[in-house]
């Protein structure tokens, strides 16, 4: 009787450490927009893929809908969550609040190795384009905004970032000469804030920063972004 209650305790344990693992792994994909808007995701399917039990995929679905990432059908299942206009407007207002007071932080606490990882962000990020790595351009993408976070040295801000679930703008995955194009200016604006931090003009960055953002926004929405993001 001990011993099959200790099998019980320990399978509950793996299963919690398995759906924690998927909850992640499914979050991440979600947040670099690998997996699709409206993508269904079926359980057999990923339970397949990451060769783990349908269950453990149906308490990190849950969890995942219960942050709003994923949303259910009308007929039932799991569904990547939509971005409506609000949505993309409310993303990038939450995205300017944080990644700004980030910088402000970061202008007195900034180290050299942190500017270097984020110039190594931004290499990275030039060569998955131009390898073609659409995907790990993203995480490129993603790492580079979370990099600049963390050059805050606040990890209260840190984790406040991360729990806001943040995704990417670049939703038009399969308009290659568009997103391409898109790739292009992202690299050079990451750069010119890389430039400014490194030059220690923080007003600068931060100007440049909420160009960039606005102009992911306008981007995704199809309307006017004003002034370029990047100085000419």
């Amino acid at each position: 009787m001990i011993g099959r209650r200790s099998d019980n305790k320990f399978e509950l344990m793996a299963s919690r450490t398995q759906s924690e693992q998927i909850y992640k792994e499914l979050r991440r994909r979600i947040l670099i927009l690998e997996i699709r808007p409206e993508e269904r995701l079926k359980e057999v399917e990923w339970a397949k893929k990451l060769k783990v039990g349908r269950l453990a995929v149906r308490e990190a679905l849950t969890r995942l809908h219960g942050e709003a990432l994923v949303v259910r059908g009308q007929k039932g299942g799991f569904f990547a969550a939509t971005m409506s206009e609000a949505d993309v407007h409310e993303i990038r207002e939450i995205r300017e609040v944080l990644e700004v007071a980030a910088l402000r932080l970061a202008a007195s606490r900034i180290s050299k190795a942190e500017i270097s990882e984020l110039e190594a962000a931004c290499n990275d990020f030039a060569f998955l384009i131009s390898k073609g790595y659409h995907t790990g351009a993203c995480e490129a993408d993603l790492r580079f905004h979370r990099l600049l976070v963390a050059a805050s040295g606040n990890t209260r801000l840190q984790r406040a970032y991360d729990h806001c679930h943040i995704p990417l703008f670049q939703i038009r995955v399969g308009q290659s000469r568009e997103y391409m194009k898109d790739f292009s200016k992202t690299e050079q604006e990451h750069r010119v804030i890389v430039e400014a931090i490194r030059s220690g003009d923080f007003d600068r960055a931060i100007n440049q920063l909420r160009a960039h953002l606005t102009r992911g926004e306008h981007e995704v929405l199809g309307t006017e972004a004003g002034e370029s993001a990047v100085s000419k």
